[in-house]
């Protein structure tokens, strides 16, 4: 199923990167209870949860460049997916939790993610406009992750948050802060998911862009 899901996302070898994914769904196994890692957010099973990442990943434009940031990474389950699937981006998994960075700086190293790293801090403290893209799943409400996120964006970056099917209501909660944080909205939209896929329910993407 992981292959047949990349290859419906366009990403490249696909059965080299779903025994990544698989070994890093064996890692959260084992650490869960260690590392405090709940499964939070969207979806309820775990084939969802990895198309969402995944299609997040094939969301991110070659022209959006190569600096991605997950804040709030949690248990790595947007960020390090997209480290997998998109070797040719620099990913930065922003968690504020010790115990959940380790497990993240533990999965990066046994995993063979040279281009992904870990940063033990929380995302307000970090320097103004180091990233091309931010992403985000299930961190919180957009009317306070657009203000915090776009700070980390120069011109032109753009925010992609990982949110609910229904979106409206947040997003008309929001568009002050977009407004009042030089950002505008781009889209919000429905993930698609593989036919083999029978989801329970659909996720879906909004983007923002720093103006």
């Amino acid at each position: 199923m992981l292959e047949r899901m990349l290859e419906f996302y366009g990403i490249e070898e696909p059965l080299a990167k779903a025994g990544r994914i698989r070994s890093y769904l064996q890692m959260v196994q084992e650490r869960r209870d260690w590392a405090g890692l709940v499964s939070r957010g969207l979806p309820s099973s775990t084939d969802e949860a990895i198309a969402d990442s995944v299609a997040l990943a094939a969301a991110i434009q070659p022209e959006d460049s190569a600096r991605v940031a997950d804040i709030g990474a949690g248990g790595g389950l947007l960020g390090l997916v997209i480290a997998i699937a998109r070797p040719d981006l620099e990913v930065t998994l922003i968690e504020a939790a010790s115990r959940k960075a380790a497990f993240l700086a533990e999965a990066v190293g046994a995993l063979g993610l040279g281009n992904a790293r870990v940063e033990n801090v929380r995302a307000e403290s970090l320097d103004a406009a180091p990233f091309d893209v931010v992403v985000s799943r299930a961190a919180g409400k957009l009317m306070d992750l657009v203000p915090l996120s776009l700070a980390l964006l120069g011109a032109g970056g753009h925010y992609i948050a990982l949110k609910a099917s229904d979106v409206q209501e947040e997003l008309a909660a929001a568009a002050q802060a977009i407004k009042a944080s030089n950002g505008k909205l781009v889209s919000a939209s429905l993930i698609e998911y593989p036919p083999a896929l029978k989801a329970q329910s659909r996720a879906s993407l909004v983007v923002v862009e720093k103006l």
